[in-house]
């Protein structure tokens, strides 16, 4: 009896596990305090060390990088997107940064 009770348990655990609500993450992970350390004339391998592979690799021109974060936060309901542009030269290093998303006091 003992062993139906328990499997029993176990059966119906499994779903209601997998109702539960988990936070929505989509992309990189973009923290501002990384993202300012980023400076005109560091090379891909940094920038790449830094905040990791870019979610969007343009075919069409290599030399842009595009980062993107999609966040839906379940406790607050708040939903953002950021998102940093990268343009490279032709020797891999950082020629412009363009930023998206963030809040002002972190871009400074």
């Amino acid at each position: 009896m003992k062993r139906i009770t328990l499997i029993f348990g176990l059966l119906l655990a499994v779903p209601v596990a997998g109702c539960m609500q988990h936070v929505m993450h989509q992309g990189n992970v973009l923290k501002p305090e990384l993202i300012v350390q980023i400076k005109e004339g560091d090379t891909r391998f940094r920038v790449e060390s830094l905040i990791g592979t870019p979610v969007l690799d343009d075919v069409l021109n290599p030399n842009r990088a595009t980062y993107i974060e999609d966040y839906d936060n379940p406790d607050t309901g708040e939903a953002y997107r950021r998102s940093v542009e990268i343009i490279y030269d032709d020797a891999n290093t950082v020629t412009r940064i363009t930023t998206s998303g963030f809040k002002q006091e972190s871009q400074e």
